[in-house]
């Protein structure tokens, strides 16, 4: 079980703090939060499943990475989702012409549906994840994460 809370940011934008179990929780209820604040989830069905897959230096990049994508999704492919099932998330080597590094991947699937302009309705238009204040420590029931949302 996962808890998630928004505030505003008062230099613009608007927090969102999730509080979960472990990684795999965190990632299905940042993205389902993400969701809930933009859209009216009641009118949205999970009739569809779409394969989300991102990389990062560590977790708190890559799942801003997974988000980032999932608006990307949103807006370029014209979806709503509602829900996420963290699939995987695995330490994997990225060797480029320099030097080899350690990146984590986190692959999932986002549920919902084509964009339905009669149905769905845009409650906080969000255009992207921010850096600024990202966080992701220890908490007493897991794992806090925090970013900042354009909205």
């Amino acid at each position: 079980m996962a808890q998630f809370n928004f505030v505003e940011e008062p230099k613009g934008g608007v927090g969102m703090e999730i509080i979960a179990a472990d990684e795999k929780t965190l990632c299905n209820a940042a993205i389902s939060a993400l969701c809930l604040y933009m859209w009216e989830q009641d009118k949205v069905i999970e009739r569809d499943s779409y394969t989300v897959s991102w990389y990062g230096f560590d977790h708190k990049t890559a799942l801003v990475g997974l988000l980032s994508d999932v608006l990307f999704r949103m807006e370029n492919d014209q979806l709503v989702f509602k829900s996420f099932e963290t699939l995987s998330i695995e330490e994997v080597d990225d060797l480029d012409e320099r030097h080899r590094r350690q990146q984590i991947r986190i692959t999932g699937r986002a549920f919902g549906e084509p964009y339905d302009p009669e149905r769905h309705i845009l409650r906080f238009p969000v255009t992207a994840v921010l850096l600024t204040k990202l966080r992701l420590k220890p908490h007493a029931e897991g794992l806090r994460f925090y970013c900042i949302l354009d909205a």
